[in-house]
């Protein structure tokens, strides 16, 4: 007799069956924390951006076409909105996460500045005072 039985066939199967469903959980946790990792870096840099955009530019009315010039990719972007205003001399800069992928609370445990907006999205805010 050479070869395999059925029975060890479906044994071997078995456990290939079961180390691949132990495995899947632990891979979709790598990917959406990678992700909130990535939309944290986004908005840390979006907020270096909208703070050169302020100082450096003394704009202010800081949006999302006004800081496209500080990065190479501009598609990174996309998912992002900027809401500013100006009280006297203090900018409130609102930075928000506009995807569905990721919560404020993942991307919270990366970036502990992130805040949660009504929908549950990740925003950070930003005071800029003006000085000029």
């Amino acid at each position: 007799m050479k070869g395999f039985s059925l029975i060890e066939l479906l044994i071997v199967l078995a456990v290939i069956a079961a180390i691949i469903s132990a495995l899947v959980p632990l891979g979709v946790n790598v990917i959406r924390h990678a992700r909130a990792l990535t939309v944290a870096f986004n908005l840390s840099e979006i907020s270096k951006a909208a703070m050169s955009n302020f100082y450096l530019d003394h704009n202010t009315s800081i949006s999302i076409d006004s800081i496209k010039s500080y990065f190479s990719q501009r598609e990174e972007l996309k998912d992002y909105q900027i809401k500013s205003s100006l009280a006297s001399t203090l900018e409130h800069v609102y930075i928000w996460y506009t995807g569905n992928d990721v919560t404020a609370s993942q991307v919270e445990k990366v970036f502990p500045d992130v805040e949660a907006t009504r929908g549950n999205k990740p925003m950070i805010s930003i005071e800029l005072r003006k000085y000029w």
